[in-house]
């Protein structure tokens, strides 16, 4: 329990789970009896005593013919003034309307002055960050391989590549397929894909699909059962119709200086260079990723607080709903659905702490690091989203769908300032 005192009142607070602080105000006798003359004051400018202007009749004889309109008077006030209190001297205030519980006066006498009791949820309080006592674990930067180089290579040849049709054999491993495929999960069959062009590769077509790919010829119609490869939770399988229309091998052309020009650059070696620097830079921003990566974890772990109940319970009502919509949208039926609710709940109560917390976290070091956007910097970054984004060109986004852009960016370039503020930090100290 804290207490708190000034001249008029005294509170205690006393912290309860799920961030609720349990308050009783104390109103000192002396601040009472001025609450009672407030309450008689507003009761007579309320009502009308004949001999009497409105407001100007005697307090005695406004006690005495309205004593039951001044004692609400009263206590109203007494109940105001005492929250005030309560939220000014703790510095602690309620999420929202909400979150406060009525509050209660206990007890109330202009002699020994009044008790008001309430209740109410807050947010977390959320510990000074001391960057010092945060230690991460050494992750260096992955060197650049020349493998890697190759493989960047190779796409550049195969997004210029020619496809050359085969006649005369089945369908082989790193052929290409011309598809349309079908889904046979209802009644008529839905089309998914039309005369599209698949890569027959281990690691970029789907194990099952390949399996039934390879050994076939054009022309050929099959059926199959697609199966969960990326550990999705709430992936469904599905039973597909694949109708084979065409098989194509690819002809890669030359790493040349004629290639180099079609990508934008000048020459062969400076294609190299370009690939060997975007690989760089990618490297470093993995990097950084597994370093704020590592950084979250170790702030959660070293800044232990409580949470608003309400607000977890929102958020994982939230998430589950959200879990549930998206087998709902695979058109999973009720039973199916109803079954996997409990290990949707157990999977997503055990993550949505954290990222509260997390959340929370940040928000404590824009205000130790006094972060905040300029301008400049969110223009910067609407320009080139505008840019690389058709969806986002400026002909095309209304009033609403502008502010929700910009709001949008401006949570996703200070969550970003705000992780690279904390990571400098810690790796610089």
């Amino acid at each position: 329990m804290e207490k708190f005192e000034d001249s008029s009142f005294v509170v205690e607070a006393t912290q309860q789970p799920g961030c609720r602080l349990a308050v009783k105000v104390q109103v000192k006798p002396e601040r009472v009896k001025k609450c009672y003359k407030e309450g008689v004051k507003k009761v007579n400018k309320q009502i009308s005593i004949p001999g009497f202007r409105k407001g100007k009749a005697p307090d005695s004889t406004v006690i005495s013919k309205y004593s039951s309109y001044v004692d609400s008077e009263w206590k109203e006030i007494i109940l105001h003034e005492a929250l005030n209190a309560g939220f000014q001297l703790t510095q602690m205030y309620p999420l929202g309307k909400e979150s406060l519980d009525r509050p209660k006066l206990e007890s109330c006498s202009q002699e020994e002055g009044a008790v008001v009791l309430f209740a109410f949820e807050h947010y977390p309080r959320v510990p000074e960050i001391d960057f010092t006592e945060i230690s991460l674990p050494n992750i260096e930067k992955e060197p650049v391989a020349q493998e890697k180089i190759d493989e960047v290579v190779l796409q550049i040849q195969k997004s210029h590549a020619d496809f050359e049709a085969v006649v005369g054999r089945v369908i082989q491993e790193n052929d290409y397929v011309d598809l349309t495929i079908d889904s046979l999960e209802q009644e008529p069959p839905m089309n998914i894909v039309k005369d599209r062009r698949f890569p027959v590769e281990k690691g970029v077509m789907a194990d099952w699909m390949r399996k039934l790919m390879i050994g076939k010829e054009a022309g050929a119609v099959v059926e199959g059962v697609s199966q969960n490869e990326k550990d999705d939770k709430d992936f469904r399988p599905t039973k597909v119709r694949i109708e084979i229309l065409a098989i194509k091998t690819i002809i890669l052309p030359e790493l040349n200086d004629e290639l180099a020009k079609k990508v934008g650059v000048d020459s062969k070696d400076e294609l190299l260079k370009r690939i060997t620097e975007n690989l760089n830079q990618e490297a470093e921003q993995e990097q950084k990723r597994k370093q704020i990566e590592a950084l979250e974890k170790a702030l959660i772990a070293n800044l232990q607080f409580d949470l608003p109940a309400s607000i977890v319970e929102t958020e994982r009502a939230h998430r589950i709903a959200e879990r549930i919509r998206r087998l709902q949208m695979q058109r999973l039926g009720d039973e199916e659905i109803k079954e996997r609710e409990a290990q949707i709940e157990k999977e997503v109560g055990a993550t949505v702490e954290d990222s509260l917390r997390l959340y929370f976290i940040n928000k404590q070091i824009e205000k130790q690091g006094k972060i905040k956007l300029s301008n400049q910097e969110l223009n910067n970054e609407l320009s080139y989203q505008i840019a690389t984004n058709p969806a986002y060109r400026a002909q095309d986004l209304d009033k609403e769908s502008s502010r929700e852009l910009i709001e949008r960016l401006s949570s996703s370039l200070l969550q970003r300032k705000t992780r690279e503020y904390a990571l400098a930090q810690v790796i610089s100290k």
